[in-house]
């Protein structure tokens, strides 16, 4: 019997109030079983970086990648497997998740998650028993 995921869609912007920047037309997919699945995130500001998060019930988000638009390059986190994951850049300022050999445990909520890179000049390192002045 083949069996259906089903992937709950989200879009999240930590940090940097970016949220009405990042939207998406797919709200839910369900797919086959050992199908594959693409999942579109549509940015609107200029963030270099777009990363990628999946939930499930009782557990806490787990982020599986980092896309990064300039170099054109996605970076797995430890344990993922690019076998199963791999974002690029879709037509305009779209980051794109595939998401290969769709798997029951492969069922949750898939977010998507971009911010603006903020520097701080001036900041120094305080070592314990250092007062800082």
């Amino acid at each position: 019997m083949l069996q259906a995921v089903t992937l709950l869609l989200a879009f999240l912007a930590p940090a940097i109030q970016l949220s009405s920047n990042l939207e998406g037309t797919q709200m839910s997919v369900t797919r086959q079983a050992g199908s594959s699945v693409v999942i579109t995130c549509d940015i609107k500001e200029s963030s270099d970086y777009v990363h990628w998060y999946r939930y499930q019930n009782r557990m806490a988000p787990q982020r599986l990648l980092y896309y990064q638009f300039s170099s054109s390059n996605d970076v797995l986190d430890s344990g993922i497997s690019s076998r199963k994951y791999h974002a690029y850049e879709g037509t305009g300022r779209t980051s794109k998740l595939l998401i290969k050999i769709l798997e029951e445990s492969d069922s949750g909520v898939y977010y998507c998650a971009a911010w603006e890179r903020h520097t701080q000049a001036g900041a120094r390192n305080l070592e314990k028993g250092q007062s800082s002045q």
